[in-house]
């Protein structure tokens, strides 16, 4: 799954350790990823602007500085610091922007992808305070429209490989019950068939 993170989905993982780490927690929440999202850069960024409310309890110490930090990667696999863990919800969030990624039929999980599944599976405070920041449902809906599952800004930090592709379209065929996007030529070959057969029954009769 992390392989497949743009680089600025990574650095949204990459500041969830020192949110939780200035919490005093070991693990990284829903409010960590949700502070950690809002950014000048990546798909999302002309979403965000900074309302009077206050920043989350979970991680105000650190809520400017996950604004700006830079694209770091993670520090492992997993995303997290040494020690560090995701809680349940947070790895439930994680798994469903995997899911939202194959439904859009997205070649990458971007910070779009994040914030939809946060959006869709978190608590109503959570949600609540991202509606405040201007990322309502309904405006990240609107931008994976505009995306149409391409990259937009964003980019993977490496060429996937030609096995990692493979196993990327299978993910995405399942997520679709199995069904493949039909080929362009396949698509004329049935229309001109269809067109054929409609005149010769026109001409002749049934």
């Amino acid at each position: 799954m992390f392989e497949r993170m743009t680089t600025d989905a990574r650095a949204v993982i990459a500041r969830l350790p020192r949110l939780a780490q200035a919490a005093d927690r070991r693990e990284m929440t829903l409010w960590d990823l949700a502070t950690a999202l809002p950014a000048p850069s990546g798909n999302t960024a002309a979403l965000w602007h900074t309302p009077t409310a206050e920043p989350p309890p979970a991680a105000e110490p650190l809520a400017a500085e996950s604004r700006t930090a830079g694209t770091v990667p993670p520090r492992s696999v997993s995303g997290a610091a040494p020690g560090l863990r995701f809680d349940r919800e947070a790895r439930a969030v994680l798994e469903q922007a995997l899911r939202v990624a194959l439904e859009e039929r997205a070649e990458h999980i971007g910070t779009e992808h994040l914030l939809a599944a946060l959006l869709r599976t978190g608590p109503p405070d959570v949600v609540a305070w991202l509606a405040a920041r201007r990322a309502t449902a309904e405006a990240v809906d609107a931008l994976l429209a505009r995306l149409g599952g391409g990259p937009g800004v964003e980019r993977l930090p490496a060429e996937p490989s030609r096995a990692d592709r493979r196993n990327w379209r299978r993910a995405t065929e399942r997520a679709h019950g199995g069904q493949r996007n039909p080929h362009p030529l396949a698509t004329v070959a049935v229309v001109l068939t269809v067109m054929v057969v409609s005149f010769v029954l026109c001409v002749w009769g049934p």
